[in-house]
Parts: C-alpha cells; sequence; structure tokens
C-alpha cells in the first residue's frame, strides 16, 4: 500500500515537473497570416516588412464555411498555401535570431494556381511552385526569392529589404543611383557568368534610364519592363542550370521546375533581376511576374465579379454575344488577331473574321472571370490551353453552353458559326414581331 502510495506521488512529481518545464505554448505562438495587401495606419506602415508567398495552390478550391472548421483546421498552416508549414519553421526560427521583428513581419498568401474550371475539370499536372515577395508596408519589392527559404536564408532576404528600402528612400529622386548599388551587392554574391549578363543588362538599363530622363522616351510599363528582364535573364539561367544540375533534354524541364522548389536553383537568377524590380508596387506587378515565371495564367480569387455576371446575364436574354479572352502576360505580346496570315493557307483570315464578331456585342475577360463565370452558372469545365488557348466564347441563349474558338481553329468556322447566329438571332426576331401584332 505504501509502496503504490510513493508511485503515484513520483508520477504525480513527475507530471508536475514536465507541465512546469515542458515548453509553454504561449510562449511561441502560431504565426498569425493576415489577409493579402492588408492596409495599416500610417505608423503602422513604417516598420513593416511584408512576407508574400504567391503559391500556384488553387484559389478556388472548396472549402468548409469557418462556422464549420474546428480549431485544428483554422490555425493549420497548410491553409496558406502547399509550402506554409515549412515556411513557418523558417520564420519562427528566424525570429529567435532576430527577435527585433516579431512585430514588424506579417505573413501573407496568394493562390494563384490553375484552377478546375480552366483545366478540364480535373487538378492540373504541374509540380508545385511558390515565389516569395518581400515587401515593404506599402507593398513595393525590396526582395524575392523562387522556392522555400531556410531560416538563414529568409534572414538574409528580409536584411537585403531592410537595406534597399534605406536606400530607397534616401535616394527616392535619383532611382539609379539605388539601381547600381543594389547591382554591386548582387554581383558580390554570383558567379562569372551572371556577372557578365548583369553587366550586359546594366548597360542596357542605364541607356534607357538616361533616355527617360531626358524625356525622350516614355517610362515603360511594369509588363514591357518584366519581359525585357525575363527573356534577358532566361538563356542565362537555362545555361547555369544545365552546368549545375546535369539538365540535357526537354524531359528535364519538368525536373527544373521540381528543383526551382529550393531557392539555390533560382539564387544566382534573383540576385541578377532584384536590382532592376526593387521598388515596383506588388499589388500591380505580381500576376505579371508570376505568368512570366511559370508560363501559364496566374488565376486568383480576390476581385468582385457581380457587375460582369450581371452583364452576362442580361445579354442571354436578349440574344447572341462574343467573349474574347485576354492574353494572359507572357502571351500578350503576341498580337490578335494575328497580323500576318497563316502559312500556307488561303481564304478567311482572323482579322476578318474578329470585325465581323466585334459586331456583335463583345466584352473582353480575363481567365479569371472565365473562372467565375463556369463556376457559378455551372458551366462545364475546359481545357484553357489544350490544344491551343480559347480566344473567344460565342454565347447564345440557343446553346446551353458557350461554343468555344480556340487560336489553331479555323477562322473560316467561327465565321460560319457567327452568320449562323446572326441568322438564327433575326429569325427569332420575326417570330417574335408576329407574336406582337396577333
Amino acid at each position: 500500500m505504501r509502496i503504490s502510495f510513493l508511485l503515484v506521488l513520483f508520477l504525480l512529481h513527475g507530471s508536475t515537473f514536465q507541465s512546469i518545464h515542458a515548453e509553454d505554448p504561449a510562449e511561441k505562438p502560431a504565426m498569425l497570416w493576415q489577409a493579402p495587401f492588408t492596409a495599416w495606419s500610417e505608423q503602422g506602415t513604417t516598420n513593416k516588412i511584408v512576407l508574400m508567398l504567391v503559391t500556384n495552390d488553387n484559389a478556388f478550391r472548396d472549402s468548409h464555411s469557418d462556422a464549420k472548421k474546428t480549431a485544428a483546421e483554422t490555425t493549420d498552416p497548410s491553409r496558406h498555401g502547399w509550402c506554409a508549414p515549412d515556411f513557418e519553421k523558417s520564420c519562427k526560427r528566424m525570429l529567435e535570431v532576430r527577435p527585433d521583428l516579431k512585430n514588424c513581419i506579417s505573413l501573407q498568401s496568394i493562390f494563384a494556381g490553375t484552377p478546375l474550371e480552366l483545366s478540364g475539370g480535373k487538378p492540373a499536372n504541374t509540380p508545385s511552385r511558390v515565389v516569395l515577395f518581400v515587401c515593404d508596408g506599402n507593398y513595393r519589392i525590396l526582395a524575392l526569392s523562387v522556392g522555400i527559404p531556410s531560416a538563414d536564408e529568409l534572414t538574409t532576404l528580409v536584411e537585403d529589404a531592410q537595406e534597399a528600402k534605406l536606400l530607397l528612400g534616401s535616394n527616392d529622386t535619383d532611382r539609379w543611383h539605388t539601381t547600381t548599388l543594389l547591382v554591386q551587392r548582387s554581383k558580390e554574391r554570383i558567379g562569372r557568368v551572371w556577372n557578365l549578363k548583369l553587366d550586359e543588362v546594366t548597360q542596357a538599363k542605364e541607356k534607357q534610364f538616361a533616355l527617360i530622363r531626358d524625356g525622350a522616351v516614355e517610362p515603360p510599363s511594369s509588363l514591357a519592363t518584366l519581359r525585357e528582364l525575363f527573356i534577358a535573364l532566361q538563356p542565362t539561367f537555362i545555361h547555369d542550370a544545365q552546368l549545375r544540375f546535369g539538365l540535357s533534354t526537354e524531359l528535364d524541364a519538368r525536373r527544373l521546375v521540381i528543383l526551382e522548389q529550393h531557392t539555390e536553383t533560382r539564387d544566382p537568377w534573383s540576385q541578377a533581376l532584384t536590382p532592376f524590380i526593387a521598388g515596383m508596387e506588388l499589388r500591380n506587378t505580381w500576376k505579371i511576374f508570376v505568368e512570366f515565371l511559370w508560363q501559364q495564367c496566374a488565376v486568383a480569387a480576390d476581385s468582385d465579379q457581380t457587375d460582369f455576371l450581371t452583364w452576362y446575364d442580361s445579354h442571354l436574354k436578349s440574344g447572341p454575344f462574343v467573349l474574347q479572352v485576354e492574353s494572359p502576360s507572357h502571351m500578350r505580346h503576341r498580337p490578335w488577331p494575328p497580323i500576318a496570315p497563316p502559312k500556307h493557307r488561303n481564304g478567311t483570315s482572323w482579322t476578318t473574321t474578329h470585325d465581323f464578331a466585334m459586331k456583335f456585342p463583345v466584352r473582353t475577360i480575363t481567365p479569371q472571370q472565365l473562372t467565375v463565370l463556369i463556376r457559378e452558372r455551372e458551366l462545364k469545365p475546359i481545357n484553357f490551353f489544350s490544344p491551343s488557348m480559347a480566344r473567344y466564347l460565342l454565347v447564345s441563349s440557343n446553346n446551353r453552353l458557350p461554343q468555344i474558338i480556340r487560336e489553331q481553329d479555323l477562322p473560316a468556322r467561327f465565321l460560319g458559326l457567327l452568320r449562323r447566329a446572326k441568322t438564327d438571332d433575326k429569325s427569332a426576331m420575326k417570330s417574335i414581331q408576329k407574336e406582337e401584332i396577333r
């Protein structure tokens, strides 16, 4: 009896010891995530450092309502992206070394993958991807990383961002001076081949900046700037990746995308790119950036499409109309309709067909709006890029499903559909008029 009593006391003492010396959950709370592009007060913006993850998770995936979520589901970091749990670990370890950053860091995420509505109803068969943008409180880009950074890498990124923020603030009227200082920092971190490429890009950008400063040319748009930089740096990246990872065939393209989940893969590329995009507004550029990087649509779920759906429903009642799909950023340099007729093809051109289509009620829509339309009006999912990109949707009240016209379709076929729709519309109007006369 005495032995059992002492055993109980020992167990109680042990459990008390463990409860006292165990890690207090309150000391290391779960990282707090905020909505993308959260607004702060002017005072709160000053020292804020935003870590914005952009992943190719499906932004339109179905989820339970917040009321039905358990506590575990609510605090589960995977809700913020496929790599969010690992990213949180890096953040926590960074804050152990830099506790002064605790009240400065804001974690945010954007899902921008291909939704089921644009991949034929099946998940897109592409590897997971992520880009991390480090921004100030006004969401100006200060540093970036392609892949999931370790704690040490994340600490360096944040410190790089703080340095870029100081440079942008002290050289606000001379942005090129800031660019050259960041170029020098990058040159100390990259190899010979990348240094040669960085010198080449810097010289070209310096000439462009001089023309802009003298008023000879207008400043390029974010789209044009990013396109120039991606085109300039991509060959060097591919050559570097082939040497480092032994890539040799087109089949290795998928392997390279998987390798890009690690920051080391694109680190030299990121170092060469950062000086020329530091200070850009993230809100206006993140989608352009990831569409060039991923070579696919970036489809987020962050806007109200009530106006578009109302327009769609009202025109569906009144007659046939055309939806023209806007090209994603990486395809926008290709004019549509094509200026030159396709080789070895006579007859109807896309220009003629496009001009005829413009005689209908027309609305240009984005892939995001197309996704919302398919979801909200329960239309059949489509393969947006296969066998070629969807360019037009011909919508008629006679057909429940829109007719999809792709860029590699024969323009004469679309022209025939348009003429038939116009004829059917006139016949319907005549029958309505006869009914009214009676």
